[in-house]
């Protein structure tokens, strides 16, 4: 599962998601309010909070489109970050 800190740094940038809504995996961020400077502000607090550097590469968009993409990026670029989405099985 994804952790809590992981969460808040997403709905943070998600103005049109309701608060008492889930996060589910696969939502679409865009759909939900992420624009290209909601990006940049995401990439800086998951670096800083998962002291991480993002590599150029791991900056494109197929990266930033739902919560799940997120999470498997910071897993692959954190090692000491695991685990799945919250209250989902692996796909």
């Amino acid at each position: 599962m994804w952790d809590e800190r992981f969460e808040t740094i997403i709905r943070e940038r998600l103005p049109h998601l309701r608060p008492d809504s889930p996060l589910e995996p696969d939502l679409v961020l865009s759909a939900h309010g992420l624009d290209s400077m909601g990006t940049i502000g995401l990439i800086t607090a998951l670096e800083d909070e998962y002291a991480l550097t993002l590599p150029d590469e791991a900056v494109v968009p197929a990266n930033f489109i739902t919560p799940r993409t997120v999470w498997e990026m910071v897993r692959t670029l954190a090692p000491a970050v695991s685990g799945e989405p919250a209250g989902r099985e692996a796909p």
